[in-house]
């Protein structure tokens, strides 16, 4: 294909996009990255991302139809128009040397309305489809499982923040990135039960709690920038389960393994960027034979809080005190044992 062609790393895997200019730095932005490079010969993608000009849906004549919108070509491919309703036909196909997903701009005259109405909800919607989607399936057949976390160094431990949207998780890793942490990702993340891989997208920040000038709009009156400096994978040796309490001050106490995993699973099917992916799995596995219909979300939970110190945090009213001094005690203890 002619075009550009670049390389980032996302959800643990190396992805090439490639396509028309326009088009490759419309689908980057929607990543996050600001260390776009060329494709180096050494480091091979496992994941290539093809950006197709054309605006005829893919053809489907032999096909086997899988469910509305999507077939199986018999060659252990899939065809699916308008994934998640985001107007854009893709044709999926995964061999021994990886994944390629050919993707072409087939709107619908309401997708094409809704493109132009509401942009923030499109520039979400092209990076999840585009490429967030595809780099979260091929982790999903390598064994990891999708989780709605925020994953920061703080104070030399790597700490999994647990929660549902809104309740404060990027607004503490904002604060942590602003005196000199690493994070590799405040959103959503890839995790066998020990590394967790962070998704590259970019920061969604209140607009009161950052420095940073410009920056798109974004969903919650937040502004989106680009992440320099993240950190591709971090392995937690904490898990923290945040709540949004009705007191004025925080409060922090351990909780159990299974407490801990009932907040990492909830929270991860209460997070609304992944609520297209849970059906795209499941119909991909009918489609290709290939992998789980469904990713193995409670196991990877239980596997990481049986192993690592699982506790509470319940942040107040008002916006208080950092992770380092929040967590101070559990840190402490941590460094102190020694967990990996």
């Amino acid at each position: 294909m002619s075009g550009v062609n670049v390389l980032i790393h996302t959800a643990g895997q190396r992805v090439a996009i490639e396509g028309d200019p326009g088009l490759v730095r419309a689908t980057l932005a929607a990543t996050g990255t600001a260390d776009q490079q060329l494709i180096p010969s050494l480091d091979l993608p496992n994941l290539v991302v093809s950006l197709e000009a054309k605006r005829q849906r893919f053809g489907t004549a032999r096909c086997e139809p899988i469910t509305r919108g999507a077939w199986a070509t018999g060659q252990g491919e899939a065809i699916i128009d308008s994934v998640g309703g985001s107007g854009f036909s893709q044709r999926w196909s995964l061999d021994e040397d990886g994944l390629q997903v050919s993707s072409r701009w087939t709107p619908t005259a309401r997708e094409s309305a809704a493109a132009r109405l509401l942009p923030a909800r499109h520039r979400a919607l092209t990076g999840q489809v585009l490429v967030h989607y595809p780099a979260l399936w091929l982790a999903v057949q390598q064994g990891f499982a999708p989780l709605h976390v925020s994953v920061v160094e703080v104070d030399g431990v790597a700490v999994m923040l647990a929660g549902p949207g809104g309740v404060g998780k990027s607004s503490l890793v904002s604060r942590e990135l602003a005196a000199g942490a690493r994070a590799t990702c405040d959103n959503i993340a890839v995790c066998d039960g020990t590394v967790a891989h962070g998704l590259a997208e970019p920061l969604r920040l209140p607009a009161e709690l950052t420095d940073l000038p410009g920056g798109k709009r974004a969903f919650h009156h937040r502004r989106e920038h680009t992440w320099t400096g993240r950190a591709r994978s971090l392995r937690p040796s904490l898990i923290v389960v945040l709540r949004r309490g009705a007191g004025a001050a925080p409060q922090v106490r351990p909780i159990s393994a299974g407490q801990a995993a009932r907040g990492l699973v909830a929270g991860t099917y209460a997070g609304g960027e992944l609520r297209r992916f849970w059906p795209l799995v499941a119909v991909l596995a009918l489609a290709t034979r290939c992998g789980p219909v469904h990713p193995q979300v409670q196991q990877v939970a239980a596997t990481l809080t049986a192993r690592l110190p699982c506790v509470e945090l319940q942040l107040g009213k008002e916006p208080g005190a950092g992770l380092s001094e929040l967590l101070a005690t559990s840190l402490a203890a941590v460094r102190s044992n020694g967990v990996h």
